[in-house]
């Protein structure tokens, strides 16, 4: 394009024979072809992501009249004289290859998103020397040069991901040495481009996860350490195993993603140079043997692995989740210290019993869900657990649901309890609920999810004595019949969950329309009504009980009557308590039709019987008869012969 201009300008020259007016005229025509970003993008002037200043967002999308945009170098940016810093997204442009930008020192953010970028020309941000984040992500990029990253010494974000990217050369990103935040996810990396990292002394956060790296070794002697480093992201890549080689030695490291890969095997001492270390997750590997932890450790995150053994966790662990592993024991009390220990996960176990001796003072998330716990612990308790909040049994195979002693909890979940069929009376007396706050004022109730119990029946009605609910949800269970007076409604301020189960709809029932429908509506907590439906009688079966919401009359309860509504017309049953059977005119019609129809068949028998015999008769007479007359013609047969012999 500017090889086009040159030749313009000379072509001119000699036409018009004046360089300055010919050079003049081309660059107002330029001018004029420039795309203005603010004529077909959006323009506006919002807080920056951190919300510490004002900036100037130019959004370009796929959505905008953007013609011939493919070169960047034709937009003009926006007119800016309260010098904010500007920030512009081409998203979804379909750009193909990326032009250098016009000069402007006050854009601080590109993006160049949702594109097919290529290729680029060399230097493309030389004139805006100021940016500090860019984006490459979701684009087509296969290689990068080292005159990518010219004049741009301030960028602190460079963002590469979702590219096809396998290797990078030791001088592409020699430019960069202020860069804090590289994001290579989802390319093609084999390795980490430690060759390639080793000029961005400043870099902390390095995200290479969803790539095929299966070599984890940091530790070089050829190359720097990466001394900066505190957040280093491996998610799902093919790595096998950890060894003492594969941290440097007092290195930063803070926050450490090993998650989705096919570790087997970790080495005693592969975190132990990793001091700083606050956060380890090495979820979803297959690793068998336990390992040591770094002494700073605060959260351990280790499920769906295949641990039988508990490891040794540091003394100030705040959260530990060693879920879906193959444990059968809980730890020993007197190895670890667990006294700042904040969420605790063992779900998906073999854990038969929670019997410890030891408090958990810090505790507020325990989860027991899916083990063989057969019945509620008798450890469940303040004393054990004087700062619980949230406690999960779910999955469980508890057949009867007793808490024995005194328990406090804002959110108690024992949902999908295949054993579980009848909850019985004191059955949750001593859970009470834990307040907000710890003032007289606030109102002590715990929220209980006693869901999808596909065996459980029967809730009766002194299982929530001496407590008080502020959310209970049963739904998804087999329940037929809900007393009255097993809770406080009234104080049931979060809802209500009745939904999926088969109601009998009698008047036993009728309480649910008058009261607790109301309540549901002025709560605003409508949505839990979508799917309340009765499940009997037959007239009722399928029919939602809103149906009934704001009737006058008591339908549950009514004598037979037909009832119009959105439904159309439905049979009210009287109530059947204390009668017998009784006959009505439908059975006194089916009755008669079948008596009728039994005479009528029975006549229609006799009938053909005896039409029948008649015809046999008649059939004999006309038997005889024709023999009659046989016998007489062949007599008069015989006399006209002799007749005729004896004249002869």
């Amino acid at each position: 394009m500017r090889a086009l201009l040159f030749l313009t300008f000379f072509f001119l020259i000699f036409k018009n024979g004046s360089a300055q007016d010919v050079y003049e005229e081309i660059m107002e025509e330029e001018v004029l072809k420039l795309i203005k970003l603010c004529d077909v993008c959006t323009c506006s002037e919002i807080p920056d992501i951190d919300g510490t200043h004002i900036v100037l967002y130019v959004q370009c999308s796929e959505f905008d009249r953007i013609e011939n945009v493919s070169d960047l170098d034709k937009i003009a940016w926006p007119l800016n004289p309260n010098g904010l810093k500007i920030s512009a997204t081409f998203d979804g442009l379909g750009l193909s290859t990326l032009g250098k930008l016009p000069p402007n020192s006050q854009v601080e953010t590109l993006r160049f998103t949702n594109n097919a970028i290529k290729a680029y020309w060399p230097d493309p941000f030389s004139d805006v020397p100021n940016l500090k984040i860019l984006s490459f992500s979701h684009n087509e990029l296969t290689t990068i040069t080292p005159d990518l990253f010219t004049n741009i010494n301030a960028l602190e974000d460079l963002d590469l991901s979702y590219n096809k990217l396998s290797e990078f050369n030791p001088l592409d990103f020699r430019h960069l040495r202020h860069l804090k935040k590289l994001n290579l996810q989802s390319n093609n990396l084999k390795r980490i481009p430690l060759d390639a990292l080793q000029p961005i002394t400043a870099l902390e956060d390095l995200d290479v996860s969803k790539n095929g790296i299966f070599d984890l070794i940091l530790q070089r002697s050829d190359v720097e350490n990466l001394a900066r480093l505190k957040r280093l992201n491996l998610n799902e890549n093919r790595i096998r195993s950890l060894t003492k080689d594969s941290f440097p030695p007092n290195n930063s490291l803070e926050f450490l993603d090993l998650s989705n890969n096919i570790i087997e095997i970790v080495e005693e001492e592969a975190f132990l140079t990793c001091t700083n270390l606050r956060e380890l997750n090495l979820a979803q590997n297959n690793i068998t043997l336990v390992f040591a932890l770094p002494p700073g450790l605060q959260i351990a995150i280790l499920k769906i692995n295949t641990l039988f053994h508990w490891p040794k966790f540091p003394t100030g662990i705040k959260y530990i989740d060693l879920s879906y592993n193959r444990l059968s024991d809980l730890y020993d009390e007197n190895s670890v210290n667990f006294d700042s220990l904040e969420v605790l996960n063992i779900g998906g176990n073999q854990i038969k019993e929670m019997n410890i001796e030891k408090k958990l003072p810090s505790l507020y998330s325990l989860d027991l869900s899916y083990n063989l716990i057969a019945e509620i612990p008798k450890t469940i308790s303040t004393q054990y657990f004087p700062n619980l909040e949230e406690l999960h049994f779910d999955g469980n195979p508890i057949e009867t649901v007793y808490f024995k002693n005194i328990i406090a909890v804002k959110s108690l979940y024992m949902n999908e309890m295949k054993s579980l069929r009848v909850i019985d009376e004191k059955a949750f007396s001593n859970v009470v609920g834990r307040a907000a706050e710890e003032t007289e004022n606030d109102i002590s109730c715990f929220s209980l999810y006693l869901s999808s119990c596909p065996s459980l029946g029967e809730i009766k009605a002194g299982a929530f004595d001496g407590t008080s609910v502020c959310m209970l949800d049963i739904s998804k269970n087999n329940l037929t019949y809900l007393p009255k007076s097993l809770v406080d409604w009234t104080s049931v301020s979060e809802g209500v969950n009745l939904q999926f189960n088969p109601w009998n709809c009698n008047c036993d029932m009728q309480w649910i329309v008058d009261e607790l429908l109301p309540q549901m509506y002025a709560t605003k907590h409508s949505r839990l009504l979508a799917e309340l439906r009765c499940g009997s009688p037959r007239a009722f079966e399928g029919l939602r009980v809103v149906h009934w919401y704001n009737w006058t009359e008591r339908a549950m309860c009514g004598d037979a009557a037909s009832r119009s509504g959105i439904h159309g017309n439905y049979m009210l049953e009287p109530s059947t308590d204390n009668l017998g059977p009784r006959v009505t005119n439908l059975t006194l019609i089916l009755g008669a039709s079948i008596i009728v129809s039994l005479l009528v068949a029975i006549a229609l028998a006799v009938y053909l019987i005896k039409t029948r015999k008649k015809y046999r008769i008649r059939r004999a007479a006309m038997k005889r008869k024709r023999q009659s007359a046989t016998d007489i013609t062949n007599g008069h047969k015989e006399q006209f012969t002799n007749l005729n012999t004896s004249k002869v």
